[in-house]
C-alpha cells in the first residue's frame, strides 16, 4: 500500500511540470518566435498587409512565412498558416497541382492569379495552443512537404 501511495505522490509531483509547460499560441506570436529561435532558426517578426502578425522563418534550409489568422484588431489570433510561394510564371500546370493535392494530406497547393505555385498548411491553435513537441512534429511535416513540393514543381 505504501508503494502505491509513493507512486501516486510521484505522479502528482510530475504532472504540474507538464501543465505549466508553455504552450505555443497564435494569441501570443512571441511563443512561436521563441520556439524557432530555440530551434536555431532565423525569424523576423513583422506584420502583413492587414496589420496582423507575420513571421518570416529560415529553418534548416527552408524559407517560409507564418501568417496569423482569426485575429481581433490585429492581435488575439487563433490560427496560423505556413506558406511558401514560388514565382514559376505559369510553368506549373493546374492539373499538376491537382495531382499534388490528391496525393498529399496535410498541405495544399494552388496556382495564384499571377501564375506562381504556392503551398500552404493551416493550423487552428484556439486558446489552448499546441505544445512544443507536437509543433516540432508539425514543422517537420511542413518542411518535408515543402521540399517535396519544390521537387514536384522542378524548383
Amino acid at each position: 500500500m505504501k508503494i502505491i501511495t509513493k507512486l501516486a505522490a510521484a505522479a502528482v509531483v510530475c504532472v504540474p511540470s507538464l501543465v505549466s509547460a508553455e504552450m505555443l499560441v497564435a494569441t501570443n506570436p512571441d511563443t512561436l518566435v521563441q520556439f524557432f529561435v530555440e530551434e536555431g532558426a532565423d525569424v523576423e517578426s513583422t506584420v502583413d498587409n492587414a496589420g496582423d502578425p507575420k513571421l518570416k522563418v529560415e529553418y534548416y534550409g527552408s524559407d517560409f512565412v507564418l501568417y496569423f489568422y482569426d485575429c481581433t484588431d490585429n492581435s488575439d489570433c487563433k490560427s496560423i498558416q505556413f506558406f511558401s510561394g514560388y514565382k514559376t510564371e505559369g510553368s506549373v500546370r493546374k492539373s499538376k497541382v491537382n495531382t499534388w493535392n490528391a496525393e498529399n494530406r496535410y498541405s495544399r497547393a494552388y496556382i495564384s492569379d499571377s501564375g506562381s505555385a504556392r503551398i500552404e498548411h493551416d493550423l487552428y491553435l484556439g486558446n489552448a495552443g499546441i505544445d512544443a513537441d507536437d509543433f516540432a512534429a508539425l514543422v517537420s511535416k511542413w518542411t518535408s512537404a515543402q521540399g517535396e513540393f519544390e521537387e514536384f514543381i522542378d524548383w
